[in-house]
This record gives structure tokens, C-alpha cells and sequence, in this order.
């Protein structure tokens, strides 16, 4: 019953540090033109960051809002007592700590500690604001651009979750921590905001981007396996739906398959088969086990999120 125009599918590239986002969309927009559809990136990284960069083309684009919300994993290197107004080194350092306390008493913390302190204090909910120097946007402008013209504004701080944090090593003045967080969490701000828990400040040297969910960095494409030409076999490297969001099938007869294709709200006893499951989004399948789209359960109903036939 498919009869796709565009093929959804998602590329886990690896983002080199340096280059924007956009940087990466265009590339394979470059090499396909408008053959993939509609392209764009699941969760923005700074130009300095590296890492995991989801990229969807064709329907796969649309399922933005829901990779969103996948869990990010960092992994962190940051300078103690000294700040830039970026919270990164591609500023100039604005402040210095020249307290005793930094080389008598922090330079000296052992990793064991410094973990423990973390840990007691950052894991589980965590409020925080954006970052000044960030994408997020005010009137419709990002908050850097603010910034870059002399505006700071401050953000209203929202709710984040942090479900892991690990010291990975620490060499003073470098600290390197691993983290495990909830979408929206700005690493920049979390690693200020730590160090600012040790007792002095700090600002990130490098950020990897080493996991969305469970796209991990050891499968991301590198920058030689891009594309290079509309010769490039996305179907080789790109990543369908159902294995993009790990979620439930559920499957419909062909007149039901049908009417969900159309966009029809369905009572649940409607569908052929269904696994069981606590989450409330699926996959829909045909009996042929063509997929139609994302689905979700509201009220007793189905009702289609994201149509792929």
C-alpha cells in the first residue's frame, strides 16, 4: 500500500567540531538536491561541540518532536577557575579565580570526591536556565545573537533531568565529566554551574556529543563516509522509523490500514494486533507489515501522528 514519494529514513553523523549544524544538512543537500525530501537535524550543536548529529530526510524530518525528547549523553572537558562570557574558550577568558582556595584546597580534590559531590548535588531533577550564549530563542531571535549586540536576557529556568554524571578524570584545572540528560540541558551552563558547587568557576574546553538515545557515537557516519554525490548509497546508511524510535507495533487489517492511512481516528479494538506496552506512541503496520506511520493512543482512540504512506 506504500506508495512513498520520499523514502523516511535518519543518518547518524558525526558532527566535527568547527562547523555548524547546517554545516551538515547542506552537505548532503549538495550531493541529493530535493531527491530526499524535506532534510533537517534533531537537536542542534554548537560549532565548537562535536558528536552525534541525527539528520532525517523525506517523512523522517517530521519526527523531530519526538526524537527531541530522546535522552543526550556529553562527554565533557572543562577548564576550573577561569570564565569566559560564552561559558567556552572560543571567547577570551573574562574572569580569573585568584583565590587560595583554587590551588590549596580544589586542585587538590581527588576524583572520588569530586564525583560524590556532583552526584549529591546535580543527579535527578535539576532546574536550570539557558544559557545566555545559546540557541534557544527570545522574540524570535536566538539569545547569542542577543547577547553579541549587548542584551542579556534571562530566560525563565525549566525543569531538566540529570540521569547520569560521572567524573571521568581530572588533571587540574581540566575536569572531564560524563553526563546523561534530559533534552533542552545546556552543558555549558551545567559545567559552570559545577564548578560553581566546587567552590570557584569554569568554562568548557571541548563537548562530544557521544549518544542520542541509543544512537551511540560509534556509529556515526565520519566525515569521509558522507556523501560525496548523488552516487552515495543513503539506503545503505540510512536508518528506517521503527528502528530510529524504538517503540510497539501495531498492526491493522487492510480496510483499517487503509483508514489510518487517511488519517482516521480508530477505536482500539480496531487493530489487528497490538503489543503490549506502558507507551502510549506505536508504530502502525499493515498486515503486509508495510509501515503507515507513528500512531498514538488518546482516549480510547488511535489517532495518526506522523503518516509515512
Amino acid at each position: 500500500m506504500s506508495n512513498q514519494k520520499f523514502i523516511p529514513l535518519t543518518f547518524n553523523m558525526y558532527k566535527p567540531a568547527d562547523i555548524s549544524s547546517y554545516d551538515v544538512i547542506r552537505t548532503i543537500k549538495r550531493s541529493f538536491g530535493k531527491k530526499l525530501g524535506k532534510i533537517g537535524h534533531f537537536g542542534t550543536l554548537d560549532p565548537f561541540a562535536c558528536g552525534v548529529l541525527l539528520v532525517g530526510v523525506g517523512g523522517a524530518a517530521r519526527l523531530n518532536e519526538y526524537i527531541h525528547e530522546m535522552p543526550k549523553t556529553y562527554l565533557a572537558v572543562g577548564r576550573l577557575g577561569e570564565e569566559t562570557e560564552t561559558g567556552d574558550f572560543t571567547a577570551p577568558v573574562s574572569q580569573k579565580d585568584t583565590s587560595p582556595y583554587l590551588e590549596q584546597t580544589i586542585a587538590k580534590m581527588d576524583i572520588e570526591f569530586i564525583q560524590k559531590q556532583l552526584q549529591e548535588k546535580f543527579l535527578g531533577d535539576y532546574y536550570q536556565a539557558p544559557h545566555k550564549y545559546s540557541a534557544a530563542k527570545h522574540e524570535g531571535k536566538k539569545l547569542l545573537e542577543w547577547a553579541r549586540e549587548g542584551v542579556e536576557i534571562k530566560k525563565e529556568k525549566k525543569l531538566r533531568h540529570i540521569y547520569e554524571l560521572e567524573v571521568v578524570s581530572y588533571e587540574f584545572p581540566l575536569l572531564t565529566i560524563r553526563v546523561k540528560v534530559s533534552s533542552g540541558t545546556y552543558i555549558r551552563t551545567l559545567f559552570s554551574e559545577c564548578a560553581n558547587h566546587l567552590g570557584t568557576i569554569g568554562s568548557l574546553v571541548s563537548l562530544e556529543r557521544e549518544a542520542v538515545g541509543h544512537h551511540h557515537i560509534n556509529d556515526s557516519l565520519r566525515k569521509d563516509q558522507w556523501p560525496n554525490g548523488a552516487e552515495w548509497d543513503y539506503k545503505k546508511f540510512g536508518i528506517p522509523p521503527e528502528k530510529t524510535l524504538l517503540l510497539p507495533r501495531v498492526v491493522f487489517a487492510p480496510k483499517e490500514a487503509k483508514l489510518v492511512a487517511n488519517g482516521v481516528q480508530l477505536k482500539l479494538d480496531r487493530a489487528l494486533e497490538s503489543e503490549e506496552s506502558e507507551s502510549l506512541l506505536y508504530w502502525a503496520y499493515d498486515s503486509e507489515n508495510n509501515l503507515i506511520g507513528l500512531i498514538k493512543k488518546v482516549d480510547g482512540e488511535w489517532r495518526v501522528q506522523v503518516n509515512f504512506s
